[in-house]
């Protein structure tokens, strides 16, 4: 049983991971000139994924690692993730 859990929580990670390169990898919102809208598209997606119960830190960290260099327009991780924490904390309490 434990086994099937791990897998479904693997699963479930690379789901969210997959919608957030998706969006990560489009140059639409830059080609428009709107990238701050990708960063706020990619911010909710990691919000569904913590309410999900995924760790979203490591999908963030993926995507950053893998897109800060052709996204300039991507807060930095730490940024990133106090944006997300404060989010969070602020949804906990309603």
């Amino acid at each position: 049983m434990e086994s099937n859990h791990n897998h479904n929580h693997t699963e479930k990670l690379l789901e969210w991971l997959n919608r957030c390169e998706a969006i990560a990898e489009s140059d639409l919102f830059v080609r428009s000139g709107h990238p701050e809208d990708q960063v706020l598209l990619l911010r909710a997606t990691l919000l569904r994924a913590a309410a999900d119960g995924v760790d979203w830190r490591e999908i963030l960290r993926s995507i950053y690692e893998r897109w800060h260099t052709e996204r300039p327009h991507f807060p930095d991780l730490d940024a990133m993730a106090a944006e997300i924490d404060y989010h969070l904390s602020r949804s906990n309490k309603t």
